[in-house]
């Protein structure tokens, strides 16, 4: 799926970026999972003015760190 949503994003698409990006993740205990989706939310709803519903899908996607 993050090829779907994330390969145009160099983070996701350029080696190097995606090696300092998991290492990252790892470093402050963030899921790269969890970043992957917060960013899928974001720009699924970068068309909308008000992107409705945003910062509970968000608060979601964040739950996920508590398990």
């Amino acid at each position: 799926m993050p090829e779907r949503y994330l390969g145009d994003l160099p983070l996701w698409s350029d080696p190097d970026a995606h090696h300092v990006l998991e290492r990252l993740c790892s470093e402050h205990r963030v899921p790269a999972e969890v970043l992957e989706d917060l960013v899928k939310i974001v720009r699924d709803r970068l068309h909308q003015e008000r992107p409705h519903g945003i910062n509970d899908a968000l608060a979601e996607v964040l739950a996920q760190m508590d398990d």
